[in-house]
Order: structure tokens, then C-alpha cells, then sequence
């Protein structure tokens, strides 16, 4: 029997999870989405990541390379002040990158599928850095047939699910908001992928897995994950149907450490991934250590001058988890 240990949200779980699964996955079909410091890391694994994340979601996010590694641009990126962000300064620092091969080649973002969410009502991150974001993608060329940009709902700062647990105009933990029957994640998936089958009327809960294999995925400890992870298998992809797989970055104060099953069950993924071959991996990171006490994913380079790209702590660490999901590691 395994031993019960208790997460500061209350919910038992074994001590020492198993290990992430491998699955018939194509990394091909990869998208990710995330919320805040979550939506700035989306933004930054698609970008490094363009040959093989077909598609992106940005929920009250900011534009790749915002912050330059200067703390100071850190406020202007998430309430964009007309001074910065400039996307196409942007997008111009990303091109030597990709000419370094420090990311893939930018031909690649041309192709994506990005959906865009910023709330009226959120007091956290303004609309204006979501449209940097927008901007940004314009600026690589991203079609605007494939851009969707919704920001006409009185929502506050959180993910956005039916029956979720805060009112829609709430900026408070844990940032998943009910704003009538609007369904985020289905909204994302359904453009990413196109026609979904329906999703289900109970979504199974995701299971944690042991994050630690993964934790100095790129040669050292500077990753700041979590020593648990959380992922969603449909019984399809358990059974060797080919699968494709969606990352949601949680957003700062939001690991399910924190906040429990509020984003890797409530948040609304897992109901659509079960009827569509989609699994979902709910990366976490550790909340309450130095230098990064609420768990924020890094979008400022407190991790290394590489963090944005394919060899930065955080990114290497999830594509070593992909690699291990589709049995390449």
C-alpha cells in the first residue's frame, strides 16, 4: 500500500509518485497554454519550441523576451505603458537567437494557431501587454485568420470555466473564474485542433508523477519545478491510440500545492481531452523558496540568460518531459 503524504491544499497523495508514462504521442502536434507568468511561459516554449508546438494559449500573458532580463521592464511588460513592450524590438531579439539555433528557425511560428484572453476586469495584467502579445505574433507574420483574441469579458485575472470556483470578475487565488457558460479551455483546444469531438460531463482527475528525473533537465538545478508534476492520460492513449499532448503553465500562487485540483481537474482541460486523444501535462513549480516564493514560472531571467530558450532550466526540463511522454528519454 502506498504511503499518504498531505500537500498544503489538503489532498492525499502517494509519497513518491510514479514515474511520467511513456504513450504512442506525436511531439509534432504539441500545443501549450498558460496563465500569467504561466501565459509569458507559453509564449516563450512556443517561440523556442516553433517546429513542433503547432499551437499557443495566452491568458492575461506578455510577448517573448519582455522583460530583456531587466527586473525594471518587469511592471511595463504586464501593464504595457505605451513606452514598452515594442513587439517588433521584439521580435528583432529573437531573430539572432533563432539564427543561433538557440531556438528553432522563426519560420515555424508563421504557422501557429494562437489564441489570446485578457479580461476587462483584471487588475494584474492590463490588456495592453496582451496585445504586445498579439502584436509580437503579427510581427512574425502569423496570419490573422489564425490569431483569435478575445477580450470583451468582464473577467477578472484567472482561468475561465464553467462552475469554476471565483466569481468572473475576481483577481484572487485560485485565479480560475466562472463567467457564465464561456469555456476557455474548450476555446483553446477547439482552435488549436480544430473540430473536437464533445467533451465529457465528468472529467477524470489528473495523477501526479514524479518530477524530480526532470529537475536538472538542462545540467543543473536551476529549474525551480516542483519534486510532483500532474498529467491527464484519456483511456485511449493508455491503450496505444496515437495522442497528441497539451502543456497548461499555471500561473504564480497557483501550483496545486496551493491551490489543489483548481487548474489540473476545474480548469476544464481534461473533459475535452478525454474524448480527443489529448493528453495534458500540468508541470509545476515549488512555491515558497528563495528567490521565487509564489512559484512563478521564469520570464525574467532569474534562471540563467538562457531561459527563453531551448537550453534555459524550465524549458529543457518540459521537453524532456515530452520526450519522456512519446518514449524518446
Amino acid at each position: 500500500m502506498a504511503v499518504l503524504a498531505m500537500t498544503g491544499a489538503g489532498i492525499a497523495q502517494p509519497a513518491k509518485p510514479a514515474p511520467l508514462g511513456s504513450f504512442r504521442v506525436d511531439l509534432a502536434k504539441t500545443s501549450v497554454s498558460g496563465l500569467s507568468a504561466g501565459g509569458f511561459m507559453a509564449t516563450q516554449f512556443h517561440v523556442a519550441n516553433s517546429a513542433s508546438v503547432i499551437g499557443v494559449g495566452v491568458v492575461a500573458g506578455g510577448a517573448y523576451l519582455c522583460a530583456a532580463e531587466n527586473p525594471l521592464l518587469a511592471a511595463a511588460c504586464m501593464q504595457a505603458n505605451g513606452f514598452w513592450p515594442q513587439a517588433q524590438a521584439l521580435y528583432e531579439q529573437a531573430v539572432p537567437l533563432a539564427g543561433l539555433g538557440r531556438i528553432d528557425p522563426l519560420e515555424g511560428v508563421k504557422s501557429a494557431r494562437v489564441y489570446l484572453f485578457s479580461g476587462r476586469n483584471d487588475m494584474i495584467v492590463s490588456t495592453a501587454a496582451v496585445d504586445a502579445v498579439q502584436d509580437f505574433y503579427r510581427a512574425a507574420k502569423v496570419p490573422a485568420n489564425q490569431i483569435r483574441y478575445e477580450k470583451g469579458i468582464e473577467a477578472g485575472h484567472g482561468f475561465i470555466a464553467p462552475g469554476g470556483p471565483n466569481d468572473c470578475n475576481a483577481n484572487r487565488p485560485p485565479y480560475v473564474n466562472a463567467c457564465g457558460t464561456y469555456d476557455q479551455a474548450g476555446q483553446i483546444l477547439s482552435h488549436v485542433y480544430g473540430g473536437l469531438n464533445p467533451p465529457v460531463s465528468e472529467p477524470r482527475a489528473a495523477v501526479p508523477f514524479d518530477q524530480t528525473p526532470f529537475l536538472g533537465a538542462d545540467g543543473s538545478d536551476r529549474s525551480g519545478l516542483a519534486d510532483t508534476g500532474y498529467v491527464h492520460v484519456p483511456p485511449a492513449c493508455a491503450g496505444g491510440a496515437a495522442c497528441a499532448v497539451h502543456v497548461v503553465f499555471h500561473g504564480c500562487r497557483q501550483s496545486a500545492a496551493s491551490v489543489g485540483d483548481a487548474v489540473t481537474t476545474a480548469a476544464g482541460y481534461n473533459q475535452w481531452a478525454a474524448n480527443n486523444n489529448l493528453i495534458v501535462l500540468y508541470p509545476q513549480m515549488a512555491e515558497g523558496r528563495p528567490g521565487n516564493p509564489l512559484g512563478c514560472w521564469d520570464w525574467r531571467g532569474t534562471t540563467g540568460q538562457d531561459y527563453a530558450t531551448r537550453s534555459g532550466a524550465q524549458i529543457a526540463a518540459i521537453n524532456a518531459m515530452l520526450k519522456t511522454l512519446a518514449g524518446q528519454r
